[in-house]
């Protein structure tokens, strides 16, 4: 079980990466920077059990 942190809501769910993580949230993956002890980490690193991400929206525009 991991624990993402999307705003201010804690959100714990089954997931191997942060990838799978978003998706079983229903959340598009490539909306999302992902940090770990406040660094960027790969949407496709694997987690541990117990593993705390953060999920920060980014946007684009032009």
């Amino acid at each position: 079980m991991i624990t993402i942190i999307i705003g201010k809501e804690r959100k714990e769910v089954e997931a191997s990466t942060a990838m799978v993580a978003l998706e079983r949230l229903c959340l598009r993956p490539d909306s999302y920077l992902i940090l770990r002890d406040g660094v960027p980490i790969p949407i496709d690193e694997p987690l541990g059990d117990g593993d705390v991400i953060k999920a920060v929206r980014v946007a684009s525009g032009g």
